[in-house]
């Protein structure tokens, strides 16, 4: 069967958790599937990034910038399918939440969560139009859906108005397990280099408003003087800066206690999960979210948002807060600060939860996906003669 894989979506460092789950989905394939044909189609900026030196594995150009969205919208509606057609694309992934609707072959989309519905308000009104015209259509067009929690599958089922077995929950893993990454920084580069200078509490999210880390600001301040913390924040510079500033100003905060670190390479960002005290993620709504497990499989111990999937990720491992109550959100951080036993626990409990997720599992699950939505495809939608697929022994 020959597969393509559409990341024209995906500029490097820019798209946070969705580049996490492709790359990490094109590292499972490549590691339980060598009979399949995989036909990677790139963009300008992600070209070559891959690195998949596996022969049932190529990368087709496609000449478009991803940083012009409009453009690489006409590329990926109006040429991309020309692509596919081209290159006998059996089955098309699209991870980035939006399929090209023309494509004449099984379609398999990845909608990873339905924020834009929750919180229309945090979208630019382009953007937005966009995602309410072409997710839905996407949906309905493709033989599956795939999303990555149990949260997000019944927010597709119900808002999107797909049947519920069209729609498949392969959850995510943590970033480090998608090819061990080893920590080459020394500790005290990472932490000269970033003015860190005492115990550290850490965050890692997007500064958008959703992530909810002026509330999380809110709640450090009440321990202030109480702790002799830093609040390390690390993520891509979103439109909440503003907000976030603000709240540490009203809060009265040194400057040197909260860090607006922005982003970090990987290996800095393996340094700051294992040395901080605590990771916190006071996030309203999550698709999945992926540091949970990164600070688990690095021994951080967690407290996070009891909101939309982030229990569902953190199961017992972790504890959780009402994100919208400052006061909680001070006594989760310093119970967990100051009680050793419960410190020990969640480090403990947070190893095992991170195991229990890896891309392996995910790219199988993903894989009989794809076999699936051929079968579907051929059976239902189109005619290509009489190819048929019944050899699962893969999995």
């Amino acid at each position: 069967m020959r597969i393509g894989i559409n990341t024209l979506f995906m500029l490097p460092g820019k798209v946070g958790g969705t580049e996490t789950y492709l790359r990490g989905l094109l590292k499972g394939l490549s590691k339980i599937d060598i009979k399949n044909q995989y036909i990677i189609f790139t963009n300008r900026e992600n070209h070559g990034t891959f690195d998949i030196k596996q022969d049932n594995f190529s990368e087709i150009l496609c000449d478009v910038p991803a940083k012009f969205r409009s453009l690489r919208i006409f590329w990926e509606q109006v040429l991309l399918p020309f692509y596919i057609k081209k290159h006998r694309i059996d089955v098309l992934h699209s991870p980035g939440y939006v399929s090209p609707v023309w494509a004449k072959c099984a379609k398999v989309v990845t909608i990873h969560d339905m924020q834009y519905f929750y919180y229309p308000e945090y979208f630019p009104k382009a953007k937005l139009l966009y995602w309410r015209y072409l997710i839905p259509l996407s949906a309905r067009n493709s033989d599956l859906v795939v999303t990555v929690s149990n949260n997000s599958k019944i927010d597709i089922i119900n808002l999107l108005n797909i049947p519920a077995e069209k729609v498949i929950i392969t959850y995510e893993a943590s970033k480090f397990f998608i090819d061990g990454l080893n920590n080459t920084w020394s500790d005290n580069n990472t932490f000269c280099k970033h003015n860190i200078k005492r115990d550290y509490i850490l965050s890692v999210a997007s500064l958008l408003p959703h992530k909810n880390l002026d509330k999380l600001i809110e709640g450090f301040g009440l321990l202030a003087n109480k702790v002799e913390h830093q609040l390390v924040l690390v993520g891509l510079k979103g439109c909440a800066l503003n907000t976030i500033r603000d709240a540490i100003k009203k809060k009265g905060i040194k400057q040197d206690r909260v860090l607006l670190l922005g982003y970090v390479s990987d290996n800095e960002l393996v340094t700051l999960y294992k040395k901080a005290s605590l990771f916190v993620l006071p996030s309203l709504f999550e698709g999945f979210g992926i540091p949970l497990l990164e600070a688990m499989s690095l021994g951080c111990p967690v407290a996070a948002s009891n909101r939309t999937s982030i229990p569902e990720v953190v199961g017992d491992a972790g504890v959780l807060f009402n994100p919208k109550d400052s006061k909680e959100i001070a006594q989760k951080i310093y119970s967990i600060l100051y009680d050793s036993k419960l410190r020990d626990d969640l480090i403990k409990k947070g190893y095992e939860r991170a195991k229990m997720f890896s891309w392996e599992k995910m790219a199988k699950q993903t894989l009989t996906a794809y076999y699936k939505a051929f079968e579907f495809n051929q059976r239902y939608n189109y005619n290509y003669g009489n190819k048929s697929i019944n050899n699962y022994s893969f999995l």
